[in-house]
């Protein structure tokens, strides 16, 4: 089961647990179970693909040191970012509407929607064993480091997640 704690810039602080509501209602992060067998015909994954129109597949199945540095630096994209792991651990940091980085440990079967415009990095426990999908729009899949708050899908994001748009 998918863990999530606030982290601290604090040392020796008890971690903080994070429920699943709480991730979405600060920061938009949507959480689903897929079965890693057979992801690509589980109906809430094709639904899920279907409504934010990611139908970019991309397998990440060796990470280079490149690949871990770039996606270590904190960035957010303009469209919806899918995130499924199929083996070993990742970890996804997100910054929540408080500018508070919250961690998220998602083990195989674990997905993960990051909304246009939240920022995030992201760290694997060991290169050698990480293994998961990327659903991306089919156009454009561009990373803007921060700071960068002055772009239109960053400012529709803050707009989105400080009127309430993930209180439900």
């Amino acid at each position: 089961m998918v863990r999530v704690w606030l982290l601290s810039e604090e040392k020796n602080l008890t971690l903080k647990y994070v429920p699943l509501e709480e991730l979405y209602k600060t920061s938009g992060v949507e959480y689903y179970q897929i079965d890693t067998n057979n992801f690509a015909e589980d109906p809430l994954l094709k639904n899920l693909m279907e409504q934010k129109d990611n139908h970019h597949v991309r397998k990440v199945e060796k990470l280079y040191d490149q690949d871990l540095l770039e996606h270590i630096t904190e960035h957010f994209h303009e469209h919806d970012e899918f995130r499924l792991v199929l083996a070993g651990c990742g970890y996804f940091d997100v910054r929540d509407k408080y500018d508070e980085w919250l961690r998220i440990e998602l083990l195989p079967g674990d997905l993960i929607v990051i909304p246009g415009g939240c920022y995030h990095r992201f760290i694997v426990e060991t290169k050698e064993t990480y293994k998961g999908v990327q659903f991306l729009k089919d156009y454009g899949y561009k990373a803007y480091k921060r700071p960068n708050d002055e772009l239109d899908c960053r400012k529709d994001y803050m707009r989105r997640l400080y009127n309430g748009a993930y209180d439900d």
